[in-house]
């Protein structure tokens, strides 16, 4: 997937519009991005699924659930 800035917020964020067809922006902290870019640049994104840290998770969530409805530890 590739993006471009299409602008920064004074709010700390930065929104990116998909590259090239531009629809559907979204917003991203301003934090995540290199400093040096600018309104214009184009990233290539690439999103990675984490299949252990999913299980991890959800194994937590589980946990937690069963101690606040009192079942077994």
């Amino acid at each position: 997937m590739r993006v471009q800035i299409d602008r920064f917020e004074d709010n700390g964020w930065a929104v990116l519009l998909p590259y090239p067809d531009g629809r559907r922006g979204f917003d991203v902290p301003r934090e995540l991005l290199p400093e040096e870019v600018s309104a214009g640049d184009v990233f290539d994104v690439r999103f990675e699924y984490d299949r252990d840290e999913t299980l991890r998770i959800a194994e937590e969530n589980r946990r937690l659930l069963d101690e606040l409805l009192g079942g077994e530890e």
